[in-house]
């Protein structure tokens, strides 16, 4: 082992940065989550490990678990996610689970009313408002005064937090911009 290599290894094994995993269920841990809405699926292992860890709190009914992605379809810049092995791997966390491939703006137009009540919306890093496009104003009627907001920040400063929180009045003000867009 080289001595840089050596000294890197002690810094991560030393001075351990809490990993995107840890931070998101460290943010979810004091609220209440039942049902979880996700624009885009980040990472399969992050998905896999909050909806266990979730499952496993749960004394009542099951978390329930929407995606939107394309799954399949993604651009070749994305990472490769099968619909198939999404699937899978979500179920076998006790979830129950509901996988809605296609663009976020068509998809959220017609599922989000039956989505109300959303507890947590995980959106992913670098999405854009185009890329919601006029989904933004359907995203309203999922949430409640209560629902947590989280956005998966984009790589960079290692002391940096992975997950940004989302006032639910920014989602109401991209809605009402989208609004006054339409109207226009």
């Amino acid at each position: 082992m080289a001595v840089g290599d050596f000294f890197k290894y002690a810094k991560r094994v030393l001075f351990p940065k809490a990993s995107a995993e840890q931070q998101l269920l460290k943010l979810v841990k004091p609220h209440k989550i039942a049902r979880i809405v996700e624009l885009g699926i980040d990472s399969i292992d992050i998905t896999a490990a909050l909806l266990a860890t979730l499952g496993k709190q749960a004394s009542e009914a099951p978390v329930t678990y929407t995606a939107f992605d394309r799954f399949d379809d993604r651009p070749a810049s994305d990472e490769r996610l099968s619909l198939v092995a999404a699937y899978r791997r979500f179920i076998a966390t006790g979830a129950r689970v509901r996988l809605t491939p296609g663009g976020f703006a068509s998809s959220l137009a017609s599922e989000a009313n039956s989505l109300a009540g959303t507890d947590l919306l995980l959106l992913p890093r670098g999405l854009t408002d185009e890329a919601v496009g006029h989904g933004w104003f359907f995203l309203p009627r999922m949430l409640h005064p209560a629902t947590l907001v989280l956005q998966r920040l984009a790589g960079g400063d290692a002391d940096a937090p992975d997950w940004r929180t989302v006032p639910v009045d920014e989602i109401l003000s991209k809605a009402g911009n989208r609004q006054a867009r339409r109207a226009a």
